[in-house]
């Protein structure tokens, strides 16, 4: 999990600074650098963002931290799918806890997408859903203790927020869909 971590962190960081300097590059009065220039010779520090530059970067960054964390959910699901478990890699308790923790993460960030309009008020509603259904385990119950219809309603709600992700402009990554065939998912 920490290199998924990892891998989202290094992904928001990537999104975000390109929006800023693409959005930086659009606002500036300064004539365009000559084609043999580098990027390393544009000074960054000299432009500052306005209100609207700062604002549609943080749009930009909440839609794509909620798909970001609901790709992570989806692995997770995979990994469980295919049997994570049962092979040893995951107890049941820690596959319950990271689903807890990362459904937790999914219903702020995608509250957080649709106030700022970056992601439609279907991505917020189907992540609180799933965690309604996840809130409804007991302590001691594993997800495996879903009852079939709330499992069929975690997958419905969760393809909702994919999507809704893919309205966003995130679309499933490649090695979620590696991860789901793999899973036979």
């Amino acid at each position: 999990m920490t290199n998924q971590r990892t891998r989202r962190a290094l992904a928001l960081t990537a999104v975000a600074a390109l929006g800023v300097a693409t959005l930086a590059s659009c606002a500036s009065d300064e004539p365009a650098a000559e084609p043999s220039a580098t990027v390393s010779e544009l000074v960054i520090e000299d432009m500052v963002p306005s209100e609207t530059t700062a604002s549609e970067t943080a749009a930009t960054g909440a839609a794509a931290a909620a798909c970001e964390i609901y790709f992570e959910i989806d692995l997770l699901n995979s990994a469980y799918a295919g049997g994570a478990v049962k092979d040893g890699d995951m107890t049941e308790k820690q596959v319950k806890n990271e689903f807890l923790a990362l459904i937790e993460e999914l219903t702020v960030a995608a509250q957080s997408a649709v106030d700022d309009g970056s992601a439609d008020e279907k991505l917020a509603n189907n992540a609180n859903r799933m965690a309604k259904i996840l809130a409804g385990l007991k302590k001691k119950d594993d997800l495996k203790d879903l009852s079939r219809s709330k499992q069929k309603n975690f997958a419905a709600a969760s393809l909702r927020v994919q999507k809704a992700c893919d309205r966003a402009g995130f679309p499933l990554p490649a090695d979620n869909v590696t991860a789901r065939t793999a899973a036979g998912l």
